[in-house]
């Protein structure tokens, strides 16, 4: 019998390790401090781990990761709202919505201090520059909310001269970002309104994949979920070893910027809230998926009969990693 054991023993030791699984996830936008869990759990080795070899794409201007996602060019997309999912699904694709980093979406409008636009209220009738996706997004919200009107648009590019021109002038931005380049360019601490805190209530961050990958390399999933909580986890005690690999693929990320952007993460919770505390990082809930599925039927962007589960699982979030 120990001859049999040890004999089984030696067979296990001398078998080839079983390859890692390649998954290829697609950032929102080129590498910045914003996909820093991703980047320190790929810098100290958390999916390999777990038995995933994950490549990690940068996202930017040009790449449609919903396209990249339906023609099987990625296999994991990181999507800036909860409609990503909702869109594919409607639109005949299934894929799934497995864990949403960020419990609040960074959306912000943005303004000059002291010209009485102090709230969402008093821009009510100005013109508000938002771009022409933000149309399909936070748009729909606000008109409902807080009576704004498509008259109201204005077009943003991305670039801010229109805005440090005018003094009255409002745009979007990112709780992260933009505020930041105002601080540093004028020294003026611009005011900030966070969507959410205004009851947007979207998620963001949000990793979708197939129903396909789900179904063939569920355990696959699993550890990509898991390791990118535990990178998040362990990116805001010492972020680093991601920012290094940040820097690889996109040098424009200077440390007043870096810092900037994990400390709004942090005070303006961003990745924390009252449901991670419970039920760890990426955690999802039925009741917000079904809130703004509605808020996107209301808007006419997503058909009256589209069930909002398709859009999302809660297989493999909630599970209270790292805690």
């Amino acid at each position: 019998m120990r001859r049999t054991s040890l004999a089984l023993a030696l067979v296990a030791m001398s078998a080839p390790a079983l390859a890692a699984e390649k998954l290829s996830f697609l950032t929102s936008w080129r590498a910045q401090a914003e996909h820093g869990g991703y980047y320190q759990a790929l810098a100290k080795g958390m999916y390999q781990a777990c038995g995933v070899e994950l490549t990690l794409r940068q996202g930017g201007p040009g790449l449609d990761g919903k396209q990249l996602l339906v023609a099987g060019s990625i296999d994991i997309m990181s999507a800036s709202f909860n409609d990503t999912a909702i869109q594919v699904n409607a639109a005949g694709f299934p894929a799934k919505a497995v864990f949403a980093m960020f419990q609040k979406n960074p959306q912000i409008l943005m303004t000059h201090p002291g010209v009485g636009l102090d709230s969402f209220e008093s821009m009510k009738g100005r013109p508000i520059m938002i771009g022409a996706a933000s149309r399909g997004t936070f748009w729909p919200f606000l008109r409902t909310k807080f009576g704004f009107t498509d008259s109201q648009i204005a077009s943003y590019s991305g670039q801010m001269a229109p805005w440090f021109a005018d003094k009255m002038a409002i745009q979007q931005g990112l709780i992260t970002n933009e505020p930041y380049r105002v601080l540093t360019e004028t020294g003026e601490k611009p005011n900030t309104f966070l969507l959410a805190d205004g009851g947007y209530n979207a998620y963001s961050s949000v990793a979708v994949t197939s129903k396909q990958m789900i179904d063939t390399k569920r355990e696959a999933v699993q550890c990509f979920v898991d390791a990118s909580i535990k990178g998040w986890i362990d990116f805001l005690k010492d972020p680093a070893p991601a920012v290094a690999l940040i820097r690889k693929d996109n040098p424009d990320n200077p440390d007043g910027l870096v810092d900037y952007t994990i400390d709004m993460l942090k005070k303006a919770g961003i990745l924390e809230s009252a449901e991670t505390a419970k039920y760890g990082l990426g955690t999802m809930s039925d009741d917000r998926w079904k809130a703004h599925t509605e808020l996107l039927k209301d808007a006419g962007l997503a058909p009256k009969d589209f069930n909002y589960k398709e859009a999302f699982t809660l297989d493999f979030v909630n599970k209270r990693v790292g805690m």
